[in-house]
């Protein structure tokens, strides 16, 4: 990491910072090394420019297709103007998710989102002055906060609006 100056605003970036490591927004992204085909689904490690993608676009996170969000369930369904670095899912890749991956074996809140929208991203904040990463976790900074010129980010935050809960055993494909 060093210290850069990106468009006359100075922030977090990389000495060997090309065009394709920062988003419109002049977010810095984590790079990542793209493997498509190999390997076998590591549901807690979320491949970075595939969630980005996904929530882009609103794409299916698994198979690219249009979208219905699930959640882990925390007990309630999901709220108006919840945030979410959850890309979509389509239902047939629902039901496949909800019954292999871990966190959603353990209960899930599924949702039809009318207006989903960016929000910000969550990442590595850097300290200003030292360049090193504040806290442990990933933190969720809104595209209009200053602070984020000083993200690492590794995923896209989405704000949901116009939420309906749905039962995934209702749904037609």
């Amino acid at each position: 990491m060093a210290r850069r100056a990106v468009g006359g605003v100075e922030g977090v970036g990389y000495l060997d910072e090309t065009p394709y490591d920062r988003d419109g927004h002049g977010v810095l992204w984590v790079r990542q090394a793209l493997a498509r085909g190999s390997g076998r689904p590591q549901f807690q490690n979320v491949h970075v420019l595939r969630q980005r993608r996904a929530v882009r676009r609103m794409l299916c996170q698994v198979c690219g297709g249009p979208w219905l969000f699930v959640l882990r369930d925390v007990g309630r369904p999901v709220e108006e103007g919840e945030r979410t670095t959850a890309p979509p899912v389509c239902v047939p890749c629902a039901r496949v998710s909800v019954r292999q991956c871990p966190r959603l074996r353990e209960g899930y809140a599924a949702t039809l989102v009318g207006r989903p929208s960016p929000w910000g991203v969550a990442g590595i904040v850097h300290h200003p002055a030292t360049l090193e990463p504040v806290g442990g976790s990933l933190h969720e900074v809104a595209h209009e906060d200053p602070a984020i010129r000083w993200v690492t980010a590794h995923r896209l935050v989405l704000e949901l609006r116009e939420c309906a809960p749905v039962d995934l055993g209702h749904l037609t494909t």
